[in-house]
């Protein structure tokens, strides 16, 4: 491999098992029904708490409307959600994210 190449591998992104170590959510605004993917990274996103779990308060923007939603959600020490609360919008599933919209007649 020549000089190039190995200068290369610096610039490019990894994981050391392939896998992305983020909590992802899915919300919707309530006012135009834009759905927004949020990816919450482990490290950076999320708070420790005094208790032992983790907490994250996180500001979504649609790109449709512009309306800030702000979401707070407490985890235990495993990363599961103990808790969950959203102001300007509402939570999705996975599957009713990538749903596709509704067809009006």
């Amino acid at each position: 491999m020549g000089i190039l190449g190995r200068l290369s591998q610096l610039f490019v992104a990894r994981s050391g098992s392939g896998s992305d170590d983020a909590i992802h959510i899915y919300v919707e605004c309530e006012r135009c029904k834009s759905k927004v993917h949020v990816r919450l990274d482990r490290r950076h996103d999320i708070s420790l708490r005094e208790d032992g779990g983790y907490y994250v308060r996180k500001e979504i923007m649609d790109s449709k409307c512009f309306r800030l939603m702000t979401a707070e959600i407490v985890f235990d020490s495993a990363y599961r959600i103990q808790s969950q609360e959203i102001h300007g919008g509402r939570f999705l599933t996975p599957a009713e994210f990538e749903a596709p919209p509704p067809v009006h007649t």
